[in-house]
């Protein structure tokens, strides 16, 4: 008989601005801005190469309008040269408010504003292969409100999902 091969989800590694793995600060991020997080070394050692992402948006400002998006992109790095280049920091970058500088990036999704409720959640997820040592989330605001600025459970997470051959 051939064997099966399963996902076998691992620890999720988690962005956000307070208590998390990773440092990305989201609060208050202005319409048309982006976000640079911090780096996360996965080691130079054997790693996953796909992971599932999953963006959570814990609310806007002022009412959102339907259908801008909240963009998600992603740097590698070797540890010497950065897609972008970003940095390795969590930091509001002013260049990224110009889309010529994240077509440098590797666009991965988009979560699309669905309510016009200020306070509504907007989530939305997607698999990508990883290739490079070091990985870091860039999230723009493409839309024409200020995510919420009194919270700090806006999160980026990846999660390893490597094959298991039983």
């Amino acid at each position: 008989m051939a064997n099966k091969i399963y996902q076998a989800p691992e620890t999720a590694r988690v962005w956000s601005d307070a208590g998390a793995d990773e440092d990305l600060d989201l609060g208050s991020l202005a319409a048309a801005a982006g976000r640079v997080g911090s780096a996360w070394d996965r080691g130079a050692a054997s790693r996953p190469e796909v992971y599932e992402w999953r963006l959570k948006i814990d609310g806007f400002d002022t009412a959102p309008v339907v259908g801008e998006t909240v963009d998600v992109y992603i740097a590698e790095s070797d540890g010497t040269l950065t897609d972008g280049p970003v940095g390795f920091s969590d930091t509001a970058d002013s260049a990224l408010a110009s889309v010529d500088l994240l077509k440098n990036l590797r666009f991965i999704g988009q979560a699309v504003v669905h309510s016009t409720t200020a306070g509504d959640d907007l989530v939305a997820s997607g698999r990508i292969a990883l290739s490079s040592r070091h990985v870091i989330p860039v999230i723009h605001n493409n839309t024409a409100d200020a995510l919420l600025g009194s919270s700090d459970a806006h999160q980026f997470i990846l999660t390893p999902i490597p094959p298991e051959i039983q």
